[in-house]
């Protein structure tokens, strides 16, 4: 339980350590971390993280008592003061990296009696005061981890502080001295196990490690004045596992003369990067030539794993990495690392290498330089590492640069000349040809390959079978001008991630990848694919690769792919399709329901249709999450895109740059999708005119309606009548139609005026014929078909409407009523009304409604005047009719 926690307590410290200030910048923003009132710092369980702040002191009160890790990292502390974490107890872990730390009082590191690990690297504290280094490190005799590397070139740099630490196992020091001399204080450093050294010194001797013979692991690192390394100078180290030299000014080959002591020792690492005279120079010098003799001691090292990466190699002859000897790494090579290296020479002195039989990863890359930088591939690669293991566990696990997660095994130059052998059994540099294919022959335990950048040109135009590969899972062959895939590659099944981004595949052979059926990872950026191929054949192109992933097809100039393309990849689940000019989204999401990410960025898309927008947000509700980055494209956000910004707006789907995409506004200028978030406002800018100018013409349109209708109703008799005469030939019925010129209507109470007055205008003035009830209706006719009749015979009907009319006769009614229905369209204006002023509301609405108002003649007095007269003469006259 003990190791467990101290396990985890490491994991932790490293992971914050190496996070960046910026992600914790982040973590404290959104809430990740508590943060309490009284410090500035971020509190999780036992850890303590102040680091990224840019605090200028410390204050014990910021730190809880059970604390047992404290991150004070990348921040302006530049003394450390006593009795700062004296209360701290149980702090297992203390990170003060990167500060500008000039002075350590005596007592800064008092009460803690359980530290375990201390980090002081990048500082300005020189360790030159004995006697106070003493006093301040006698306060942790529990340490077992110490990096004191600083940023000074202080002289009489002094170790004898170290003899307090008898528990360390993890040393990490500078030394300026011209001498490397790790004296006897390291004599009482039983358990030191890994050391690191940095700085000035320029002779490593054989007394430079005499002290220290117990180290499983030596790293000597930016030691740019190192001159000499005696022969012998690692003698002592008989324990030695891991031994790591970067970025020495030395001779690649002087260094490599220099390993005679390791022969015949089993080692889990040895790394030699960037060790040149000449690494910045542009032409080759004499340590970039490899030869037998200068691998001679390096061959007969069981190293499970070997680096040799920016050393200015130009050339390796066949017999550098070849003969007898080399059946030590056949036994024991596990990694193998050789890049960045300039090979101008016989590349293919390398081939022999890939069927040693414990090799499980070999990465041989980056040859020659490329213009052209590729995203890491696949999105998380972690699961595809190795942790190889042969003579005890490597110590070092893969760089991640050279791991990205694709095998490479084609890193072979196939344009080289090679003498063919007749049998499986062929020397190991060899490629044999047997009929019509050609066959390769690697390691069986070969997991990992990656030949990126190995080779300028080859073709892939033939059929290759590769024996020993059916379990090598990540292959990277990408950059490396591979051209004309028309051929067949067997061998891969069990391939799991295959990287050939950068080479030339305008030429692919629709059955290609139908030998891959393990494939999940598949890059194919920047290869040229044709246009009008993945238009028509990309469907089938991936058919077989059911297991599919995530596939990249960015930087190819794609517009479309076929119908049904990934019908058969339901695994998918990124696909990186930037870079390309599509317009849409160029397959169907249905094939796809593990999709979590769509790279769509630096395309063509102004918008996103509406049919389009309901399959993502039905696939993220039945996903939960899916990533759209479109960033790059020119988007459209005028007045016909407002239904996409609205989909922006509500979608559950997640964004790049949170959405916050550039775009074309409706006057063509540049802007952002979140300027326009009041949709409200976007929307009455670009159809509040339009909306304007219908809502007023949807109004005169209706007034006029009602104008017409109000028109049409007083008016109903004169239309029908207008209509008939018109389409029908109807004719309109004259006085000379009819008996009688005026039926007068009139109650009896209030007979004199009509019977009189109007008679007599009637008659003697204007010649008219009338009808009154009291002198020509005949006593035998009943009275109500009389009315009736004389109103039928009339041309004109005139109503005397007096307030005894319109309220108490009964009669009266009867006549209104009966001269209402005899109106037609042959004499629609046969009604006149005549009403005094006081009785106009008197008059029913069936009256009103049925003659026309212009019939409708209003007097103030029953008396016969002047403008009485004119008003019935023009209403009753034939020629106004």
């Amino acid at each position: 339980m003990f190791i467990l926690y101290r396990l985890v307590l490491f994991c932790l410290f490293s992971v914050s350590i190496y996070s960046s200030c910026d992600l914790k910048s982040e973590m404290l923003a959104s809430g990740h971390f508590p943060k309490l009132d009284f410090t500035p710092c971020a509190i999780v369980n036992v850890t303590v993280d102040c680091s990224c702040l840019s605090l200028t002191d410390i204050q014990p009160s910021w730190f809880p008592s059970y604390t047992e890790v404290l991150l004070f990292n990348n921040n302006k502390l530049k003394v450390m003061p006593n009795y700062t974490f004296s209360h701290l107890q149980h702090l297992k872990i203390l990170n003060l990296s990167k500060n500008d730390i000039q002075e350590i009082e005596i007592d800064a590191f008092h009460g803690l009696g359980e530290l375990e690990n201390v980090q002081l690297y990048q500082n300005k504290f020189c360790f030159n005061d004995s006697v106070k280094l003493d006093r301040i490190f006698q306060h942790t005799p529990s340490l077992t981890e110490l990096n004191i590397i600083q940023n000074t070139d202080c002289d009489n740099v002094t170790n004898s502080f170290l003899t307090k630490l008898t528990k360390l196992r993890r040393l990490e020091i500078r030394y300026n001295s011209d001498r490397l001399y790790l004296g006897p204080e390291f004599t009482r450093l039983r358990d030191l196990k890994y050391l690191k050294i940095v700085g000035d010194a320029q002779i490593i001797d054989n007394l430079t490690f005499v002290y220290v013979g117990n180290l499983t692991g030596l790293e000597l690192s930016i030691m740019n004045s190192l001159n000499s390394i005696s022969s012998d100078a690692f003698q002592p180290l008989i324990n030695l596992k891991s031994l790591r030299i970067i970025d020495i000014s030395l001779n690649l080959s002087y260094v490599l003369s220099r390993l005679g002591p390791f022969q015949g020792r089993n080692m889990s690492e040895m790394t030699l990067d960037t060790i040149s005279i000449d690494v910045h120079a542009e032409r080759p010098r004499e340590d970039g030539y490899l030869t037998r003799n200068n691998t001679q001691y390096l061959r007969n090292i069981c190293v499970a794993s070997l680096s040799l990466q920016n050393c200015r190699i130009y050339y390796i002859t066949v017999d550098a990495v070849g003969g007898d000897q080399l059946e030590t790494w056949n036994n024991c090579l596990v990694n193998l690392v050789i890049s960045g290296n300039p090979l101008t020479g016989n590349r293919f002195a390398l081939l022999k290498l890939v069927k040693l039989k414990q090799l499980k990863s070999v990465t041989m890359s980056d040859v020659f330089r490329s213009c052209v930088d590729y995203a890491q591939f696949p999105l998380h690669f972690e699961e595809h590492r190795l942790d190889s293991q042969s003579n005890g566990s490597i110590s070092t696990a893969i760089e991640d640069k050279e791991t990205p997660d694709h095998d490479v095994l084609n890193g072979l130059d196939t344009s080289t000349n090679v003498t063919c052998a007749k049998n499986h059994t062929a020397s190991i540099d060899q490629r044999v040809q047997i009929g019509d294919s050609t066959h390769f022959y690697i390691s069986e335990n070969l997991r990992y390959i990656n030949a990126r950048r190995l080779v300028i040109s080859s073709l892939v135009e033939d059929h290759f079978i590769i024996y020993g590969a059916h379990n090598a899972e990540y292959l990277d062959i990408s950059d490396s001008g591979f051209k004309d895939f028309t051929g067949i590659v067997e061998g891969f099944t069990s391939l799991r991630t295959c990287i050939l981004s950068g080479n030339d595949l305008s030429k692919v052979s629709i059955p290609f990848f139908e030998y891959l059926p393990s494939m999940e990872n598949l890059a194919l950026s920047n290869c040229r694919l044709e246009r009008d191929f993945m238009s028509q054949h990309s469907h089938v192109l991936f058919k077989n690769l059911t297991r599919l992933r995530q596939l990249d097809l960015s930087s190819n100039s794609l517009n479309y792919l076929s119908k049904n393309t990934f019908l058969f990849n339901s695994h998918l689940q990124f696909v990186n399709l930037s870079r390309n000019l599509f317009r849409e989204i160029p397959f169907t999401l249905r094939y796809t329901p593990e999709l979590r990410a769509l790279d769509l960025s630096v395309n063509s898309l102004s918008s996103i249709d509406i049919s389009t927008t309901k399959d993502l947000d039905h696939h993220v509700t039945k996903t939960g999450y899916l990533k759209l980055y479109l960033q790059g494209n020119v988007l459209s956000c005028g007045c016909n895109d407002i239904t996409f910004l609205q989909w922006m707006k509500t979608t559950l789907v997640t964004f790049d740059l949170n959405g916050n995409f550039t775009c074309i506004n409706e006057k063509g200028e540049r802007t952002y999708i979140l300027f326009h978030s009041d949709l409200e406002s976007l929307w009455r800018e670009c159809n509040g005119i339009l909306f304007l100018y219908l809502s007023v013409i949807i109004m005169c349109l209706y007034f006029i309606g009602l104008c017409i209708v109000f028109i049409i109703y007083r008016n109903k008799q004169f239309l029908i009548s207008y209509l008939l005469q018109t389409f029908v030939g109807f004719k309109i019925s004259t006085r000379k139609d009819y008996k009688i010129d005026v039926y007068i209507g009139y109650s009896d109470r209030d007979y004199k005026f009509p019977c009189k007055d109007l008679r007599e205008f009637f008659e003697n003035s204007l010649g008219y014929k009338t009808f009154l009830i009291d002198r020509d209706l005949i006593a035998s006719v009943d009275k109500a078909s009389g009315i009736v009749d004389a109103l039928n015979a009339s041309w004109r009907i005139l109503l005397v409407c007096s307030e005894s009319f319109l309220k108490e006769d009964d009669w009266s009614m009867f006549t209104m009523r009966s001269a209402i229905y005899t109106q037609s369209p042959a004499n629609p204006a046969r009604v006149v009304v005549l009403v005094h002023k006081d009785c106009l509301h008197l008059l029913p609405t069936t009256l009103i409604g049925s003659v026309n108002e212009e019939k409708i003649i209003v007097v103030s007095e029953w008396k016969i005047n002047y403008e009485m007269k004119q008003k019935l003469t023009t209403h009753l006259s034939g020629d106004k009719i």
